[in-house]
């Protein structure tokens, strides 16, 4: 299959710390994508000579970005400038002239941010973690490697596996089937490549709607295969995907403005500024027009270029839930990389769309549950990820705060319904407009995850800061959160950070979880935060005693874009704060600075008032 990628550069198994003699280590960290890569440069910043390993299944770093999961035409969703840390550019190499990132841009970008903070000689690939074992008496953790002959053991444990690792497929029999199956994630290697290559694979059965269903079904009909295209009618519905620009500018970039979290009711800002009174219910009566008529609008022009009317494919495919599709979210959003998908979508020569289930397969094809039969040479199943963390046994998982197949003890299980109930009548009462959430899909509470600040397990005490999670809340601001999030585990590891007590963490996980099940219906699954990120990394930095308001003044604060390069030099500014004065000081003169900058947001709110209700008029009249 041609490719417009380029070069990827590697740093394979025999240019890492491979054969490491050590088996005990200060921090290990189980992942070297994204998240790992940034919690191990801030915790060496942070402590330089500590002994920190990096563990990786893949033969070369990257995580979602791995040489192995660049599969041909592959492209990030966020523009240039955007998918990079704070302290390292990303060059112009492998950008198109339209400014899109190919994968190898990225890849070879995380691998130039490991050379630079030294993180080689700290990672440890083709190595997957088995099982992970507390044990107690030395207050350490064990991993046993799969085909290591010894376990490593270390003090702090760092989750950053992420929610994008083990592919989940659905328990279909595929026994008779004669041709090859895949998932996505196996589309960047090789030999699925060269599989899907050959002539005697012509007709291709794509299977789900997410942004991985629209990669997977471009790159085949590139390779000159025909796609039938199968999305659940049940479910989530096909991911909603934007268009790279809107009114001229990026996507992305307006969701990188506090102008968009305005209209967005969270629970991170915590009754700070005025932003928490909009979405109160002393103001409610007003508010609900203007953010339903905000997000309304801006469904619009979303779905405007995509022309779904213009055929039956497009029909098919058009998100749930019409002009509240964006608000609600009933499937997550994806950015369209590929400027001549729609058309190919909507001309059908080589694409056709089922909005069906796949109820059995058979040797030649698949069955769907509406009584039709669907010819297919291969298989793509692009069905998502699993919630469940296979490094840890089952019954460890409700300890470590990660989804389980087993309930709880009965005593425990009545606690966090109790939380659970107690929380989603708060959220409903002090955000009234997500009292109207669709209704759907309700997980167990064992279904939940219950990490503090999405990082850090319930049940960790203050006497046993040893094991957080990274890269657990989606959304579209990944690289500024990631090193938010680094930033405070490590300052949590070092018992720098003042935490609540377990009673006051649980009351807050419960708040969080309540919410996220409300605001979006497809974070009923999974922890999802699409246009709330920036409120949510400001509380991050409140409790480190941060100032995340980087932007100088108050009308910049409010409308330009956020970048990484933003935060650039954060960690040594907690260094120095860590020096000078007492956190609880610096918390202070933080939140002072943020309320006095949230005086702007009144008189921004009235002014998209006025705007939003006006154009929400003129779409409801055409």
């Amino acid at each position: 299959m041609s490719t417009d990628n380029g070069n990827v550069q590697t740093n394979d198994i025999s240019q890492t710390s491979r054969n490491a003699p050590q088996s005990s280590y200060d921090v290990v960290i189980v992942g070297a994508g994204w998240s790992g890569l940034a919690a191990a440069k801030t915790y060496l910043q942070v402590h330089p000579t500590a002994r920190l390993l990096m563990l990786d299944e893949d033969t070369t770093l990257g995580g979602t970005w791995s040489k192995n999961r660049l599969y041909p035409h592959l492209r990030a969703e966020a523009v240039y400038g955007l998918f990079e840390f704070s302290d390292l550019k990303m060059g112009k190499s492998g950008i198109t002239p339209e400014g899109w990132i190919t994968g190898p841009a990225v890849h070879n970008y995380l691998n130039d941010y490991a050379a630079k903070f030294g993180l080689h000689e700290h990672i440890r690939l083709g190595s997957r973690v088995d099982q992970v074992e507390r044990i107690e008496d030395t207050r350490s953790w064990k991993l046993t490697i799969r085909g290591a002959d010894e376990p490593l053991f270390c003090d702090k444990l760092v989750v950053a596996t992420g929610l994008t690792s083990e592919p989940w497929i659905p328990p279909i029999d595929k026994s008779v089937f004669k041709g090859p199956i895949f998932h996505s994630k196996e589309l960047g290697k090789a030999e699925t490549n060269k599989t899907l290559d050959d002539d005697k694979i012509e007709e291709v059965v794509v299977y789900g709607g997410s942004k991985s269903s629209f990669d997977a079904t471009y790159l085949l009909i590139k390779a000159g295969k025909k796609v039938n295209w199968i999305v659940r009618p049940d479910g989530g519905g096909p991911s909603i995907m934007t268009p790279r620009k809107i009114m001229g500018m990026s996507s992305i970039e307006l969701n990188n403005t506090r102008l968009f979290g305005l209209f967005s009711p969270n629970v991170f800002r915590n009754g700070h500024g005025w932003t928490s009174k909009i979405h109160g219910p002393s103001l409610h009566h007003l508010s609900r027009y203007v953010v339903t008529g905000f997000w309304r609008l801006m469904t619009f022009m979303i779905q405007m270029p995509a022309h779904y009317s213009r055929s039956q494919n497009g029909l098919l495919l058009k998100p749930k839930m019409g002009l509240d599709a964006t608000f609600w979210s009933p499937a997550t959003l994806g950015v369209m990389t590929y400027d001549t998908l729609w058309d190919e979508i909507h001309r059908g020569d080589n694409i056709r769309v089922y909005s069906s289930a796949i109820s059995t397969i058979s040797d030649t094809g698949v069955n769907l549950e509406d009584g039709r039969s669907v010819r297919a040479d291969s298989i793509v199943f692009a069905t998502g990820w699993k919630t469940r963390h296979s490094m840890f046994s089952t019954g460890q998982l409700l300890d470590h705060g990660v989804p389980s197949q087993l309930d709880f003890e009965t005593s425990e299980k009545a606690y966090w319904q109790r939380l659970r109930d107690e929380a989603d009548e708060a959220i409903q009462e002090t955000l009234p407009i997500l009292s109207n959430s669709p209704e759907g899909y309700l997980a167990r509470c064992e279904d939940d995850y219950h990490l503090y600040r999405f990082m850090v397990p319930s049940q960790s005490g203050n006497d046993d800061r040893s094991i957080a999670f990274i890269g657990f809340l989606r959304n579209t601001g990944l690289p500024i959160m990631l090193e938010a999030q680094a930033l405070w585990i490590t300052a949590y590891f070092d018992g720098s950070l003042d935490v609540p007590s377990k009673s006051d963490r649980d009351v807050e996980i419960a708040k969080t979880n309540a919410w996220i099940r409300r605001r979006y219906v497809c974070g009923r699954k999974v922890p999802f935060a699409l246009v709330d990120w920036l409120p949510y990394i400001d509380m991050l930095y409140r409790d480190l005693g941060i100032n995340s308001y980087r932007k100088g003044n108050a009308l910049l604060e409010m409308f330009s874009f956020y970048r990484p390069s933003d935060f650039n030099g954060v960690v040594k500014e907690w260094l120095a704060s860590r020096s000078h004065g007492q956190p609880k000081d610096r918390k202070e003169e933080v939140q002072k600075s943020a309320m006095g900058r949230s005086k702007l947001t009144i008189i921004s709110s009235i002014l998209c008032a006025a705007l939003v209700c006006v154009s929400c008029n003129w779409i409801t009249s055409t």
